[in-house]
């Protein structure tokens, strides 16, 4: 499958971005850190995993955005987060084997799998039918209504 190239602006809408990298290891300050949900993010695509953290930080949420399935999984334990975001389609391990692994690690980690590609939908069933439920949601999708799941139960 080939890569759907997005900027910031049609995966948030418009919403305003700083162009500044986050270091992927960069936690929130460890005296508040205990009352923000805590969220992992994963991307191939740099800028919308960046981009994504940074528009969650700043809503509450305590943030580590990661690039690849393995650097997740070697982050997983010691961030221990409470949503794992992840896009679908990555180059080497997929979102969805990150997220079945996590599943079964850390049962109690909702997942939220991203995606800007049609295909994804025959995956995410393809993982169904192996008894597996992911939620997904699509890209581009505006912060407002990302946040909005997120705090849903």
């Amino acid at each position: 499958m080939g890569t759907v190239l997005t900027t910031p602006e049609t995966l948030f809408h418009g919403a305003s971005h700083s162009p500044e990298r986050r270091h992927p290891l960069k936690r929130a300050d460890s005296s508040t850190a205990k009352s923000k949900p805590k969220v992992l993010i994963v991307d191939d695509e740099h800028l919308i995993a960046d981009t994504l953290a940074e528009i969650l930080n700043d809503k509450g949420f305590e943030v580590t955005a990661v690039y690849d399935g393995r650097s997740a999984l070697e982050h997983i334990q010691d961030f221990d987060p409470d949503i794992l975001i992840t896009d679908v389609v990555m180059p080497g391990m997929s979102g969805i084997e990150l997220a079945t692994i996590v599943r079964s690690t850390c049962p109690t980690t909702r997942i939220v799998l991203l995606s800007g590609q049609a295909g994804t939908a025959e995956l995410v069933d393809r993982a169904r039918r192996q008894g597996h439920s992911f939620e997904l949601l699509s890209k581009p999708i505006a912060p407002e209504a990302l946040l909005e799941r997120l705090r849903e139960k």
